[in-house]
């Protein structure tokens, strides 16, 4: 099987090299796209050596010439993909020997799974980066992985629900590209958790897997120019509106299966009601909440009316009783 790595570069000129050469010391992979986004520094003069060096590195730019951002430049890379499995690695990190062997035995064995997932580490480039990372709630944890097996059934539910399992990481994900097909292409107009809607999504209509969950495939370099110490991760949670808003009109319109829209539905008004509230969390607030919650699920079902389907699912006999006459009033 042959393997398309897509690396999106923005600024990376120290760092592209050893991502490039780590992906190319993989046997498994059939070609390397890299997408430069309009770098202020030296990138893509590195990048053109790595394409003239290497007859596999293959580099793209945006057709206007002008930065993106890593969705948009992911996108440019799944269109350009020529192999039937797509695995992406941020340009300033790198894989480590044998990043594909557990993932490509498990997708060549079972036909029907869409993807697997697996750890990875963390590169702390000097110690005020790795004092960043603990500031803002990491800890000494420096392995990004999913904490148990789940069943690939109950993996959407399990990440929504559930935020002590864990998470994985674009650098240790492989799939199938036909899993484009269902989830659609990264969305290009959100600001933060791009990535993270797009792992919801596949979890949501594909069949992932666990490889290698305790020891890590590739490694995440944290330095003092990368998002994750530019920008502090533990945001508000109502400033995840974007996210689940746009989880959930993907979901609404592709028709996505009741029990899962149902929690999109949810955790979208969740969001909503939080940001109504300002995000205050005293006593007053709670004990309004559950009320207001209830009001703006009143009104998304008015927006939206074929979630009435979908009322069993988070409503009591009673509260789906008094939408439905509320519904008659207002179509009458």
């Amino acid at each position: 099987m042959q393997i398309s790595v897509i690396i999106p570069v923005y600024n990376a000129e120290k760092y592209v090299r050893q991502a490039v050469e780590s992906a190319l010391s993989q046997p498994e992979v059939g070609e390397v796209i890299l997408i430069e986004d309009a770098s202020s520094d030296k990138s893509f003069k590195v990048c053109q050596e790595l394409a003239n060096e290497y007859s596999l590195v293959k580099l793209f730019c945006h057709s206007d010439q002008k930065n993106h951002g890593a969705s948009a430049s992911r996108n440019v890379g799944i269109q350009k993909a020529n192999c039937d499995y797509i695995a992406f690695l941020d340009a300033d990190d790198f894989y480590l020997p044998g990043r594909f062997e557990s993932a490509c035995e498990q997708l060549t064995k079972y036909p029907e799974i869409d993807g697997v997932y697996e750890a990875v580490g963390t590169y702390f480039e000097d110690e005020n980066s790795k004092n960043t990372w603990i500031s803002i709630g990491r800890g000494d944890n420096k392995l990004t992985t999913i904490s148990e097996t789940i069943n690939p059934e109950l993996l959407f539910e399990t990440l929504l629900l559930n935020k002590e399992v864990g998470w994985f990481h674009a650098n240790g994900l492989l799939v199938r590209k036909t899993i484009f097909n269902l989830t659609g292409y990264f969305d290009e107009n959100l600001e933060f958790s791009e990535d993270i809607v797009m792992w919801f999504k596949m979890a949501a209509v594909g069949k992932l897997v666990p490889g290698s969950l305790d020891v890590p495939v590739a490694m995440r370099r944290v330095h003092s120019h990368n998002h994750v110490t530019r920008f502090h991760e533990k945001l508000v949670y109502y400033s995840n509106l974007p996210r689940w808003e746009t989880l959930f009109i993907w979901g609404y319109k592709n028709r996505l299966e009741p029990r899962k829209l149902a929690l999109l539905f949810s955790q979208y008004a969740d969001s909503l009601t939080n940001q109504s509230l300002g995000g205050k969390t005293d006593l007053i607030h709670k004990i309004f909440y559950k009320l207001h919650k209830f009001i703006v699920m009143m009104l998304l079902i008015i927006k939206y009316p074929k979630l009435i389907k979908l009322a069993r699912y988070f409503y009591s006999f009673t509260e789906r009783n008094l939408i439905k006459k509320s519904m008659k009033l207002l179509w009458n």
